[in-house]
């Protein structure tokens, strides 16, 4: 799972694999991603997620009420100090108060096999936080990069799922474990090796795409981040999809990064897509 605004796709996706009784036992998203599949291994079900998505989309505009100032200090120092247009503090206070309602602030706590990567922004490094133990030996897979990922198997939940959707020049970095952690979508896009090496048999990975129809360009500063971003992680993200067992590509429209306005259209267009596919997806289960 993956996203910006456009992570509440994932959301119908859930809701019609419940509809046909196909059973998720392990999860992993980045991103807002991380904050679906999150809730769902907190066992919050696709109705109740959609209520809290819809709450993320008003706290995603947590904006650092400082910024105009750090511009026109920027402008007569020439020195930038602004880190990101959002702290997430109120992101993430919204994941926390969730997951504390379902006894849960560590994800140890979570009983579903749960990864959820971020990003050393100094290292580069690609660092899982996950709730199942694996061979970490047999894990390296050095065929993209030459550093291999750290794995962390404690750690409180909403601060992970905050540094995870810390998409660069949105959301400043969030420093924790002693280390400044931005979105894993820079390196993980889709996560899919990750749910193999923690035992999944069978992985269906949520690919996004953009409609023919779209528009190319936008003027903003956030939209050009955002296709920027699409375009460098598109061959990683790749080599994950290739890991997949079956892969649902998901045509949504040019959506920001930030635009809560179309929460209920994607959740609609991704359930729509997966009971489409739903005699494949059964067929590759052998259900």
């Amino acid at each position: 799972m993956d996203g910006g605004a456009k992570g509440a796709a994932h959301i119908g996706v859930l809701q019609a694999l419940k509809e046909e009784n196909i059973n998720i036992d392990y999860i992993s998203g980045t991103s807002s991603g991380s904050i679906v599949a999150t809730l769902y291994a907190c066992g919050y079900n696709p109705y109740n997620i959609m209520h809290i998505f819809n709450m993320y989309c008003k706290q995603i505009a947590d904006y650092d009420k400082m910024l105009p100032f750090k511009v026109i200090n920027t402008l007569f120092t020439g020195k930038i100090k602004i880190k990101g247009l959002a702290k997430g503090e109120k992101l993430e206070n919204t994941i926390r108060s969730f997951c504390m309602s379902k006894n849960i602030k560590d994800i140890s706590q979570i009983h579903m096999p749960i990864a959820i990567p971020t990003v050393d922004l100094n290292t580069g490094e690609i660092i899982y936080y996950l709730n199942t133990y694996i061979d970490e030996k047999s894990s390296i897979d050095r065929s993209n990069f030459d550093d291999i990922p750290s794995y962390k198997y404690r750690g409180n939940i909403s601060s992970i799922v905050r540094a995870s959707c810390s998409f660069p020049a949105v959301f400043e970095p969030k420093i924790y474990d002693r280390k400044i952690l931005i979105d894993g979508g820079v390196r993980v896009n889709t996560p899919v090796s990750i749910l193999k090496k923690m035992g999944a048999q069978k992985v269906i990975a949520v690919s996004f795409n953009k409609n023919d129809n779209c528009s190319t360009y936008s003027s903003n500063i956030v939209s050009i981040t955002l296709k920027s971003f699409d375009i460098m992680s598109h061959q990683i993200n790749e080599k994950e999809l290739e890991n997949a067992d079956y892969v649902l590509d998901l045509y949504t429209d040019d959506v920001s990064l930030l635009d809560g306005s179309k929460t209920s259209k994607l959740a609609t267009q991704g359930y729509t897509i997966t009971k489409n596919n739903i005699k494949r997806i059964k067929q590759m289960l052998q259900l």
